[in-house]
């Protein structure tokens, strides 16, 4: 081999070595940058296309995409599900990646949901608007809705001067769902209640193929409707929270804390029994079921039992630790930080005849 070929061929692989060099620095400082500063970085992309799906006014949910193509091929995209009857920005897709990529989920959505193009201007505007009007019926948009807006850019909403009509019939109209949780359900409600009133808004509550329209002149609202929720968070969940059993603890720990609470709530209300705060007395009984089924790692579980073998039934003994925890709470509000240690002492200590002469005291003063 000539040394002019040799030295060709070094130069060659100096140049690649260099432009893999680049490229890795390039993806390294994407994969730290913040997707915010990604999307806001290709807003100044040519748009690829705004699509939104057709049946959208007729069915009151569908999607609305915003895809934009940089100069090196790659693209940026925000997928937007919305809720024009109700909830407003359901959720948010968010992608930068290779164009093929991007076109390629484009077509597997428009498969699912047939889409027609339409104009930025009007999309953004469809979008502020609906926002708009869900925050003041008390429902925010999708937390990542912030994120994915400023890919619109340069693009004015104020650009277009058609206006939209939100909601069924004049007033909110909720339609929830299997993928929505038990404990979404009642936020919103609970929103619509105190914006709306009771009689200001309709809903569909779909469990287990139920497809009922229950309207506010069907139901109770103080009553009927905890039941009806109540039903649906344990068939979604497919567990009954009862004090007097322990929860299984895998099945316990694979739920959500908020879908704990909301079984513990609806144990409480099944079983009549009244507290000054049920979200709080629910959360107390979740902290210590959490920490019963941690197992040996907490010393709960072996303090419930001994209770037990004490007198207590183990919905008391659950209570009675529960009086410990609220102590150990008060004290790092205090201190201003936990001691866990001091905390899992106090539990250790505890006996039933400790709980029972501090629960008169409490009836007493009360």
């Amino acid at each position: 081999m000539s040394k002019r070929h040799v030295q060709k061929r070094a130069a060659k692989a100096a140049r690649r070595k260099k432009l893999l060099t680049e490229r890795r620095k390039t993806a390294i400082a994407e994969s730290q940058m913040s997707l915010a500063t990604r999307m806001r970085r290709m807003a100044g992309a040519p748009i690829h296309s705004c699509l939104i799906s057709e049946a959208l006014p007729e069915i009151g949910t569908g999607y609305l995409a915003l895809a934009r193509k940089a100069a090196d091929g790659r693209m940026a995209m925000a997928t937007f599900l919305l809720d024009v009857y109700c909830v407003g920005v359901k959720d948010v897709i968010l992608r930068v990646d290779e164009a093929s990529e991007i076109e390629r989920f484009l077509e597997a959505l428009g498969e699912a949901q047939p889409m027609v193009a339409i104009e930025p201007t009007r999309a953004r505007k469809l979008l502020r608007d609906l926002v708009a009007w869900s925050r003041s019926i008390g429902l925010a948009p999708h937390p990542d809705y912030a994120t994915a807006e400023p890919l619109f850019g340069d693009v004015s909403a104020d650009s277009s001067d058609e206006s939209f009509r939100f909601g069924k019939d004049g007033k909110p109209f909720l339609i929830t769902g299997p993928s929505d949780t038990p404990a979404r359900m009642r936020k919103r409600i609970e929103a619509l209640r105190r914006t709306v009133g009771d009689g200001g808004f309709d809903y569909i509550l779909e469990v287990e193929g139920d497809d009922d329209h229950f309207g506010e002149e069907d139901i109770d609202f103080d009553d009927d409707f905890d039941l009806e929720i109540d039903d649906a968070i344990e068939s979604v969940t497919g567990m009954r929270y009862d004090p007097e059993v322990a929860p299984d603890p895998s099945g316990w720990q694979e739920l959500g804390e908020d879908e704990r609470i909301m079984l513990a709530e609806a144990y409480h209300r099944r079983a009549g029994i009244e507290v000054p705060n049920m979200t709080v007395h629910a959360t107390v009984h979740v902290i210590i079921e959490n920490q019963v089924a941690m197992g040996d790692e907490s010393p709960t579980r072996r303090t419930i039992e001994r209770l037990m073998g004490e007198g207590l039934d183990r919905h008391d003994a659950v209570h009675a630790v529960g009086s410990v925890l609220a102590a150990h709470i008060k004290d790092t509000l205090q201190a201003g930080r936990p001691n866990n240690e001091t905390y899992n002492e106090a539990v250790e200590r505890l006996t039933a005849e400790t709980w029972r002469r501090d629960f008169e005291r409490e009836e007493e003063d009360d």
